[in-house]
């Protein structure tokens, strides 16, 4: 069966800078260079719910009704789902928070930041944390194996790493 492509559509005036489905996969949910959070409830919707996180949004992560950005302020912050409303901040970084991605279940993000660490916060309690250091550049991309064991990270140093997350 052939892929079709759905209209092109453009939420951000400074650009994209990531996008994800919401667990049911009927809304998709945009970030932007502009510092907004757009909700699209299907295809076809020509008014997105927008949210405004910071200067810049670079990265979002959808789970179990908690929405995740990485912003250009240094933080990572919780938004509840679909509503919008601020529900605090995860963990701060000392420079800009580049990815963020949940673990299988939600429980748990990752979040790698310019300053070449990574964070595993609990989403419930986030004084629960670990960090990892190891990398010599910014963190651009990190992702959870499926059974929770390990966390791959891909930075601008041209490596990519595998970590233990009970290691640390």
């Amino acid at each position: 069966m052939p892929a079709t492509q759905k209209p092109m559509r453009y939420g951000h005036t400074e650009g994209h800078t990531d996008v994800c489905f919401d667990d049911t996969g009927s809304c998709i949910v945009t970030c932007g260079s502009d510092g907004d959070v757009r909700i699209w409830e299907d295809l076809d919707d020509d008014d997105p719910k927008s949210i405004n996180v910071g200067e810049k949004a670079y990265s979002c992560a959808l789970k179990n009704g908690k929405l995740v950005t990485a912003v250009s302020n240094n933080t990572v912050q919780v938004h509840t789902f679909p509503e919008g409303v601020p529900d605090g901040i995860l963990t701060r970084f000392t420079t800009n928070a580049n990815h963020v991605v949940f673990n299988e279940d939600g429980t748990k993000i990752a979040a790698g930041s310019s300053d070449f660490l990574i964070k595993i916060v609990d989403v419930m309690d986030s004084s629960q944390q670990k960090t990892f250091r190891g990398h010599d550049a910014p963190v651009l991309s990190l992702s959870f194996d499926p059974k929770g064991v390990f966390l791959a990270s891909a930075s601008c140093d041209g490596s990519v790493r595998v970590w233990e997350i009970s290691d640390q």
